[in-house]
């Protein structure tokens, strides 16, 4: 996990603002380049997206933010189409916890 994951991942999880580089959080969502990739609503739950860009900065943030939380999955792109744990996905909006 990159240094800016991990910096903007942790004050995530401390319900902290924090901007590193081109990666923010608000302390509920986290921003890459000014596109919300994963937010947090007020039950707890959390979604994440690909912003609408398919970047691999995209993939190893949202990466980092599932290791972060324990969850064994992960984004990944194959053939120019992307995949959440192995299922073709679009980038919009998923719940993953």
């Amino acid at each position: 996990m990159r240094v800016v994951t991990e910096q903007v991942c942790k004050a995530w999880q401390q319900c902290k603002s924090k901007k590193v580089g081109n990666t923010s959080t608000d302390g509920f969502n986290i921003y890459l380049h000014g596109n919300c990739i994963v937010r947090m609503d007020m039950n707890g739950s959390v979604y994440i997206s690909d912003g609408g860009w398919q970047t691999a900065t995209t993939r190893e943030r949202l990466n980092g933010v599932l290791r972060t939380m324990g969850i064994k999955a992960h984004v990944y792109q194959r053939d120019h189409a992307l995949y959440f744990n192995g299922t073709p996905w679009d980038g919009s909006w998923l719940m993953v916890r």
